[in-house]
């Protein structure tokens, strides 16, 4: 299938043919790796170390890197590094020959060995026809996309002060051309909010002339902010951009790629990634998944995702766009167990012909929610108009998602998850073409928020505040009668404390480790913010 699932525009790439081959070499171990328990810096972001902690997720053994005792031992074999994995443990390697081959598989610590890139039999892609551009009749402050959003109540959700502030979001996808100059990403760009790129496609050095822009029409349905023209789903998130796919071809090394950019995408703390990629078949038809494999636990890609989802992560993955050909399933990552499988609808809400089925092998419900991947309102440099693809449904959803968790962040990311699918359209009737249905994302914020005493929307400060035992809580207005009330992520009081005074100090060591609200209010005032239990 195509990799990029998306029919539109595409520029013509430099045909870059291969006359190497590339191997995943998977270890048995961890021995010699240079990272430890207790020092987890060395290998994770602050902020990755806080999503864990906050959802009272173990740092484990796919945390640490892999041995670079093994790493160097095969590359002294005359491989080139490519890749590393340390949630799979192993590496991709590419080197011109297979005479060393058999040498890898003596090393006592190879596990498992596999090809994924071979260059015969190559040929560049062509270039994709272009979809018919249609204008959209309603022109209001979400511009064209207004139909898209508000078909999941998505624009009460942003009323209500939930646009994705604070939450980042990975989006890893084939090449992001001029994303860098659109004009609908200039308060991304001038606010700071493009935290960084990543390219583990090829050795391309200029990111962003990279002449695909796939990626860079997937970014605008969640990042858009334009007034007028187009805003996105989730127009206030932060954003990482990261390059996994060589578009000419289709080869197994892809999915590698596709490892190493949602592990990096953990380690510098993005919460939520959005793929709108799959894999079943590839240049070299032996390395082709069957349906049988799409049981979320074989393909390297539905491994990763599941793990992703194990260190707090979302993963958004496009269903695919094989709906209405002889083979008419999902694809690789989208059969993983924990994450949001997507398929594309209409503007009215009916499925899109070409969007792909479910179930997934093992008879679980695929796609997981819908939304609307016809007549979808994209960004790029050719300017705001319409395209299809469930390409371009699955950032919909990413964004809308990130938007929920920003409403709920007393939520882990499977409940956050659970939700989406709970208050959809067919959550009590899911099929195999829309699976749970349609999300309302204002229903789902609404009916579950904290009532009882203090809302998560109520925080007003900024900052978190972090404790293990005694937690000192200051009032600056000096005199005043004084209540502090702390509440559980489930909005249930776990205590209150009254006093005359300036501070207090109150002794919490008892409390489980996670993320609590305290509220701080006089006769004057009141406050509301985060506490993280260590």
């Amino acid at each position: 299938m195509k990799k990029l699932l998306l029919i539109s525009v595409f520029f013509a790439l430099a045909d870059q043919s291969f006359a190497q081959y590339a191997c995943w070499i998977q270890f048995k171990d961890k021995h010699g790796t240079t990272g430890t328990f207790s020092q987890p810096t060395s290998y994770l972001s602050e902020k990755a170390i806080y999503r864990r902690a906050k959802q009272q997720i173990q740092i484990d053994s796919t945390d640490l890197p892999v041995s670079q005792l093994y790493v160097s031992q095969v590359l002294a074999k005359g491989a080139t590094l490519k890749n590393l994995s340390k949630w799979l443990n192993g590496i991709t390697v590419t080197m011109n020959d297979t005479s060393a081959l058999a040498e890898f598989r003596s090393l006592p610590f190879v596990k498992r060995l596999e090809l994924t890139l071979v260059p015969s039999g190559y040929t560049a892609s062509k270039i994709s026809k272009a979809a018919k551009i249609t204008k959209a009749t309603i022109d209001t402050t979400y511009g064209d996309a207004y139909a898209q959003i508000d078909i999941h109540n998505g624009r009460k959700l942003h009323s209500a002060g939930y646009r994705g502030k604070d939450m980042v979001i990975g989006v890893l996808d084939g090449g992001f051309y001029k994303a860098d100059e659109i004009s609908v990403f200039d308060s991304l760009r001038q606010q700071s909010r493009l935290l960084g790129v990543k390219n583990f496609a090829d050795n391309s050095t200029d990111f962003f002339s990279i002449s695909e822009m796939h990626g860079t029409s997937v970014l605008s349905t969640m990042a858009a902010n334009l007034p007028g023209k187009m805003i996105g789903t989730a127009p206030d998130a932060s954003y990482w951009l990261i390059r996994t796919e060589y578009s000419p071809t289709e080869y197994l090394v892809e999915v590698d790629n596709w490892v190493a950019g949602i592990e990096f995408a953990d380690s510098v703390g993005v919460d939520i990634i959005n793929s709108s990629l799959g894999y079943t078949e590839f240049n070299y038809s032996g390395m082709n998944y069957s349906y049988q494999t799409l049981d979320g636990k074989t393909s390297r890609a539905s491994i990763a995702a599941n793990l992703a989802a194990r260190k707090g992560m979302i993963v958004v993955n496009a269903a695919g766009n094989d709906g209405n050909k002889s083979w008419h399933y999902i694809s690789a990552p989208s059969d993983a167990d924990s994450i949001l499988c997507v398929g594309a609808i209409d503007l009215n809400g009916n499925h899109a012909n070409f969007s792909s089925y479910g179930p997934s092998s093992d008879g679980r419900i695929k796609p997981d929610v819908s939304a609307v991947g016809y007549q979808t309102t994209i960004a790029n440099q050719y300017g705001v108009y319409q395209s299809y693809g469930t390409s371009f449904a699955s950032p919909i959803i990413a964004g809308l998602a990130a938007c929920a968790w920003q409403s709920l962040p007393h939520l882990n990311n499977i409940e956050i998850i659970n939700l989406m699918k709970r208050y959809s359209s067919l959550y009590q009737s899911p099929n195999d073409s829309l699976g749970y249905g349609i999300p309302n994302v204002y229903a789902l914020y609404d009916e579950n928020r904290i009532y009882t005493g203090v809302s998560s929307n109520a925080v007003s400060e900024n900052t978190t505040a972090y404790f293990s035992g005694e937690f000192l809580i200051i009032n600056q207005f000096e005199g005043e009668n004084s209540t502090a009330g702390l509440y559980g992520i489930a909005g249930q009081k776990l205590g209150e404390w009254k006093w005359n005074g300036s501070a207090n100090t109150t002794n919490w060591s008892s409390l489980p480790r996670g993320t609590y609200l305290l509220s701080v209010a006089t006769h004057s005032t009141k406050r509301v913010m985060k506490v993280l239990k260590k």
